[in-house]
């Protein structure tokens, strides 16, 4: 099985959400947690993140470890109440390269976070916020986010259906059968469009 190591991300640029729904069951988080805005397709490395309702002082330490191509995964422990991300976060996370930021909670700043256009996923909006309070949290370590377990290093895929979390034990094979469904996919939509039935189009794109 290859690891997270394998991956070469880009190649895995074109595979949405659904075509693992196709396949898969595992790693789809809640449905309630959506991008605040659309269009929108993300790929990424996890980098984990647990902070306690009312503090996001581990979501800064995250920040400040954080790779170019990241996906920050936020686990609020339940807190739908609190926003523990914003424009500013957003802005600087899309400075450093971030790809994305994926809250089990609430973000704020609607309107800023869409202009810029940094992706941020998430289940509410909340004009109540955070403080740095420095209460118990964790960055790096394994979380539940939506449902999901997320380990570091896991591949996010995000997109304007939901977001899938992908073990990077097994993430290159399951992305190499995505493909080859998008593959697929797409010659089956070229000969919708060139005017074959349905049944002599799905039977042609899997015959190759």
């Amino acid at each position: 099985m290859g690891t997270n190591s394998d991956i070469d991300l880009e190649r895995f640029a074109a595979v949405s959400t659904g075509t693992l729904g196709h396949f898969r069951t595992d790693g789809f988080m809640d449905v309630a947690i959506q991008s605040l805005f659309r269009p929108v397709h993300v790929l990424g490395r996890a980098l984990t993140v647990s902070c306690q309702p009312t503090d996001n002082a581990p979501v800064g330490e995250a920040l400040a470890g954080a790779r170019a191509g990241d996906v920050l995964v936020i686990d609020r422990q339940g807190d739908r109440r609190h926003a523990c991300w914003g424009g500013i976060l957003s802005r600087g996370a899309q400075a450093q390269g971030l790809a994305a930021v994926v809250i089990d909670g609430a973000a704020t700043d609607w309107r800023e976070i869409t202009e810029l256009g940094f992706p941020v996923f998430c289940r509410n909006l909340s004009a109540l916020t955070t403080r740095r309070l420095g209460l118990a949290g964790s960055v790096g370590s394994p979380i539940v986010c939506g449902g999901v377990q997320v380990c570091t290093g896991d591949v996010i895929l995000a997109d304007d259906d939901g977001v899938v979390a992908v073990p990077q034990e097994t993430a290159a094979e399951i992305l190499e059968q995505a493909m080859v469904r998008e593959a697929r996919e797409e010659r089956m939509r070229q000969l919708l469009i060139e005017g074959l039935p349905l049944a002599e189009a799905r039977k042609r794109a899997a015959d190759g």
